[in-house]
């Protein structure tokens, strides 16, 4: 599979998945804060996935604008769209993120677990952790895939110019 090919399964089973699962989460943890009488613990909880929810948007936003364009461009030896930020900082602090939101996937679950016990607080915990499960698959494609080859398509493309 070349770097489009892969890119572009990425986001037709990861993203999309994404955007249909977040905004389904946010829903049920209303529902349970709703339920739980908007305790402390699933404000807590809300908040936290408040936090991944919109850094996941961003980076995906990234990915699909930026970072894989710009791949897809020089795997077909085209000139890249231009960049609003600096590619190789971009692509480090995705790795981060990659790692940060797996973190904070897990802890959510752990908080959630530690709820009052009920039908709609397994249902959400059982949410959390396929988007857990779906993230850490996701996120093994782009660091051991996707952003090699993107480093060696940025490396080819600068050593064809100089």
């Amino acid at each position: 599979m070349n770097f489009t090919e892969l890119t572009n399964s990425i986001v037709a089973v990861h993203h999309s998945f994404l955007r249909r699962e977040l905004p389904a989460v946010s829903t049920q943890l209303e529902e349970l804060s709703k339920e739980l009488g908007n305790s402390t613990e699933i404000s807590e909880a809300q908040s936290l996935f408040k936090k991944i929810r919109d850094k996941v948007e961003a980076h995906i936003k990234d990915e699909e604008t930026t970072l894989f364009p710009t791949g897809s461009a020089l795997e077909q030896g085209q000139t890249p769209p231009q960049a609003e930020f600096d590619l190789l900082e971009r692509l480090a602090s995705m790795e981060k993120e990659h790692d940060n939101c797996g973190n904070a996937l897990k802890l959510l679950h752990q908080m959630l677990s530690d709820l009052p016990p009920s039908e709609l607080q397994e249902r959400v915990a059982m949410s959390v952790s396929a988007l857990s499960q779906d993230m850490d698959e996701h996120v093994r494609k782009e660091n051991t895939e996707v952003h090699p080859r993107f480093l060696e398509l940025l490396k080819t493309a600068t050593n064809t110019r100089k």
